[in-house]
């Protein structure tokens, strides 16, 4: 099938306009179809079909997503977190982060040698946040959703008007962008086995009611003099200089609010302040932690 979007547009061609299929005991004849597009970003429709029979329309709109994708979304930012968990976002992601602080409280910060994937020289900013439909990592756990709003994050219900209003074939048109159907089979050969294969978002929640989220470290690599941009953090680490002593502080009220500029910066004051240029540099005399590896 080739990459996502080849799968995508494979999928699009067999939703011609002018070609039939059954849906519901009904005989339909698709009159327009498309890709929903918006100006900046994306909807959560990726194949929209308008169909009539001899008595009614109907309006498909289709999430298609690979059946080995973990993503729901991952590079989450405060506007996107409104559009999916709605105005209560804030207390919805602290409450899931606390809820496995115990976790957060033990990681290593100060990265002295190489351990896994962290480099050596490494200094814990704070972490990423990312949705996944499974659990992933010592840093993960499962959302504190109720079953509407877990519809609501796989259909779009949430996101801005531009998104949701999406254009399709060079027309606005209404709702668009809020899926309906989710189709998670490659292996479909014509109009039919797309209308046969797909699953109401529903019924597919009914079936997968749980969304997890996963934090990844975001850090600052004090040989290189670099940390990986400017990203909104779940959870930061607010660096002091205590007794003269390199000391940190986890937060997690202030959830992607904050990004790694911010925290980065700090951490580079205190680090001056102390002395540390690099890991090498921090010691007993400095190190107000014990979170070294």
């Amino acid at each position: 099938m080739g990459d996502f979007g080849d799968a995508e547009r494979r999928i699009l061609a067999f939703m011609a306009e002018g070609t039939e299929f059954v849906f519901q005991e009904k005989n339909y004849k698709i009159i327009l179809s498309g890709k929903p597009t918006c100006h900046k970003g994306e909807p959560k429709t990726d194949i929209y079909i308008l169909a009539e029979s001899s008595s009614d329309k109907v309006e498909i709109k289709i999430s298609y997503k690979k059946e080995n994708a973990d993503f729901i979304e991952n590079k989450m930012s405060a506007d996107r977190a409104e559009q999916l968990f709605g105005e209560d976002w804030v207390n919805i992601i602290e409450q899931s982060t606390m809820a496995i602080s115990d976790r957060f409280e033990e990681r290593m910060l100060i990265y002295k040698n190489k351990f896994k994937r962290t480099e050596k020289g490494a200094i814990t900013l704070g972490w990423k946040f990312e949705l996944l439909n499974k659990n992933s990592g010592d840093l993960s756990g499962k959302m504190l959703l109720t079953e509407e709003q877990v519809i609501d994050v796989y259909a779009g219900s949430n996101l801005v008007d531009d998104k949701r209003n999406a254009m399709v074939s060079g027309q606005v048109i209404e709702n668009s962008g809020i899926a309906n159907y989710i189709l998670m089979d490659e292996n479909v050969n014509s109009a039919q086995d797309v209308i046969d294969k797909m699953v109401p978002i529903k019924e597919y929640v009914k079936m997968h009611p749980d969304i997890y989220f996963a934090c990844k470290a975001l850090n600052y690599r004090t040989f290189a003099g670099k940390w990986d941009g400017d990203r909104p953090l779940s959870v930061q680490v607010y660096w002091n200089a205590e007794d003269n002593k390199l000391v940190p502080e986890l937060v997690y009220d202030q959830p992607l609010t904050v990004k790694g500029n911010e925290v980065a910066n700090r951490l580079l004051h205190y680090m001056k302040k102390l002395n540390i240029k690099t890991t090498d540099d921090i010691d007993d005399d400095n190190a107000g932690t014990d979170r070294i590896i």
